[in-house]
């Protein structure tokens, strides 16, 4: 399944990188985070509590950011497992300026797949959960990085 999207944080390209480069951050700006655990090199272990219509889970994920250009863009890698099933996907990030400099246009695209009974029940609703859960990372980053 294919996962596109589009955000404009309001902050300089540069603060947006370091932003989504600091574990800190980002385990207090993904959605359903309890725990991002670096492992050094750009790899990260992380616990995730997160569902898809009534089929929910924790998720024991492992991520990896690759082909680091900074601050432009990277490839993210990643693997979650949990009783309900797994979901994989890797894609690519983007950062390009905006607004003169005072704000940073963040594009993704990747592919990503799920398995076990969340891919049987939740199949159909993933990619609107998926769209759902990168748009309210964005929007927690953005309070983030202006404070």
């Amino acid at each position: 399944m294919k996962i596109q999207g589009t955000y404009t944080v309001p902050a300089p390209r540069n603060e947006v990188w370091n932003a989504l480069m600091d574990p800190a951050i980002l385990e207090r700006a993904i959605p359903g985070c309890e725990k991002l655990t670096p492992l050094g090199d750009n790899r990260y272990t992380a616990i995730l509590k997160a569902g898809v219509g009534n089929i929910k889970g924790t998720f024991n994920s492992e991520i990896a950011l690759t082909e680091l250009r900074p601050p432009a863009s990277y490839t993210l890698t990643s693997k979650a497992k949990a009783p309900v099933g797994f979901v994989e996907g890797a894609g690519q990030v983007s950062l390009e300026e905006a607004d003169g400099g005072a704000a940073t246009t963040v594009r993704f695209a990747g592919d990503a797949k799920m398995g076990g009974m969340l891919a049987s029940v939740a199949g159909r609703l993933f990619e609107a959960a998926a769209q759902k859960n990168i748009g309210d990372m964005f929007k927690n980053l953005a309070k983030l990085v202006a404070k």
